[in-house]
């Protein structure tokens, strides 16, 4: 059922529309995200049955664009801190260098970006509003074995304010 939930949401927020000029120029952003840890392989999430864990994340971001990239794509920064329940009990802090993509035939009507660092996200709102829902998958990488016997994905939804 979540499974399933997650899978629409997701195809919802990648099928409806938005155009370039409507994406908000705001520098920073806050985003609260809230979820589950999936057991699947990262190149998996997008068919097939989702091995959904008993845990799960909550957490809080903040984000700021630093660089305007052509008319195309936005760099940032964001910092991190989730909580684990669970399955898994810590803490986690996690800052990263982004490149946001922010145009789409449709953004006249919703705004939307995409984003990629071993992190995929997808964000859609009203043009010319500073809020937007945030359909994410956090992955950890095991780099085929490198890091650890298993890697991880956080199956993630969550709700920004640019500022």
């Amino acid at each position: 059922m979540i499974a399933t939930l997650w899978r629409a949401g997701v195809l919802t927020l990648l099928t409806l529309v938005s155009a370039p000029a409507a994406f908000v120029e705001k520098e920073w952003a806050v985003t609260v995200l809230g979820g589950q840890y999936s057991g699947s392989q990262l190149l998996k999430l997008g068919g097939g049955t989702l091995d959904f864990k008993d845990s799960y994340t909550a957490g809080l971001s903040l984000s700021y664009q630093f660089v305007d990239w052509g008319p195309h794509t936005r760099w940032e920064l964001e910092g991190q801190a989730l909580q684990h329940v669970g399955e898994q009990e810590h803490v986690e802090f996690a800052s990263s260098i982004n490149v946001r993509w922010i145009t789409f035939p449709w953004n006249r009507y919703l705004v939307t970006s995409v984003l990629h660092y071993l992190l995929i996200e997808a964000a859609v709102g009203l043009p010319n509003s500073n809020w937007s829902l945030v359909a994410r998958v956090h992955h950890r990488s095991r780099i085929f074995g490198l890091f650890s016997h298993s890697g991880s994905n956080v199956l993630a939804l969550g709700l920004r304010y640019r500022f």
